[in-house]
């Protein structure tokens, strides 16, 4: 049996703010509280991150680095099946990182770089999401666009189901667990788009 991978100090660091930043925010949470999290001393914690906004930016990119290769399949078989996995990894990604959409607005007045970054990633989700809809209806899934721009903007509404229903959740929690109801209010989306043939490769898709 293989051991468990032994965390360096850095990722000790981060995986304790990445806790801490969840329960409390970012804006609740001080170097020396991390630094007890971690087990570590300040001057141990200092040593490795000058500051609690180096944390911040740190985990942001760690957060989209694992966006980036959970999209990464998409671009290339842009399938229902595919997204279907797709989604739950993105969830569950959302789950894990929910302070970035908890605090957004004061964290990218904070962190105006960020901000930027956030906006270049989600202009590519969205775009994996259109090239979805284009793969679904060049093969005879869902029908063309009634309208100019439709799937532009029906992908922008599923873009911001998937990310920000944390924030929905924490003002109306659901009985329901909400990975669970995020997807069904994401694949409801779509569904009147979908054709007869469309119809059963989804239902073939969730059950798989």
């Amino acid at each position: 049996m293989t051991a468990p991978k032994k965390l360096s100090t850095k990722e000790r660091i981060l995986d304790a703010a990445l806790e801490l930043f969840n329960t409390k925010g970012v804006g609740g949470v001080t170097m020396r509280d991390i630094s007890e999290e971690a087990g570590l001393s300040p001057g141990n914690l200092a040593y490795h991150f000058k500051n609690k906004n180096v944390i911040v930016e740190m985990l942001f990119v760690q957060m989209e680095n694992e966006r980036k290769t959970a999209l990464s399949e998409v671009q290339a078989i842009p399938s229902f099946e595919v997204i279907n996995r797709q989604s739950l990894m993105i969830i569950g990604l959302t789950e894990k990182y929910k302070f970035v959409i908890l605090d957004t607005m004061s964290l990218f007045r904070q962190f105006p770089e960020l901000g930027k970054l956030q906006s270049k990633y989600a202009h590519e989700h969205i775009a994996y999401i259109k090239a979805m809809f284009d793969y679904s209806v060049g093969s005879g899934n869902m029908i063309a666009e009634q309208e100019e721009g439709q799937y532009e903007r029906l992908a922008k509404l599923v873009w911001m189901t998937l990310f920000h229903w944390p924030v929905q959740e924490f003002i109306t929690p659901s009985e329901q667990a909400w990975e669970l109801e995020v997807r069904k209010a994401m694949w409801d989306m779509f569904k009147p788009y979908l054709t007869d043939k469309g119809r059963e490769n989804f239902e073939r898709a969730l059950l798989k």
